[in-house]
């Protein structure tokens, strides 16, 4: 599991830096608002990125959780990183997965935030 540190975006434009993504990462999920993680995919198969949400619905049931499609060679993926995202361990992180065949093979990750 890595840590991804948070990237901001600034009024001069902003390219932001990608690193090999890990099965699992964890991410800042800053104000709830402004906050994103950036997935981007050269491998021939397509991924599932898997956000873990903590909690119960107001029914009981556990919350669901998304399960993005990570497209195949050419994916690119912005997710809002929600406050409902926040895994309650006091680090306002979110628990991020990518699973599919091969791995991670050809995934990088970015996290920025609008600042």
């Amino acid at each position: 599991m890595a840590a991804l540190t948070t990237q901001n975006i600034v009024a001069a434009g902003t390219k932001p830096t990608f690193s090999a993504a890990a099965l699992t990462d964890t991410a800042e999920v800053g104000n709830g608002h402004n906050t994103f993680i950036v997935y981007k995919n050269t491998d021939s198969n397509a991924k599932t990125i898997t956000i873990t949400v903590l909690g119960l619905t107001a029914y009981g049931e556990q919350q669901p959780d998304p399960a993005l499609t990570l497209g195949a060679t050419t994916g690119e993926l912005w997710i809002p990183l929600r406050r409902e995202y926040d895994q309650a361990d006091g680090l306002g992180r979110a628990s991020i997965t990518v699973s599919g065949t091969g791995g991670v093979t050809g995934v990088t990750v970015a996290v920025v935030r609008m600042s």
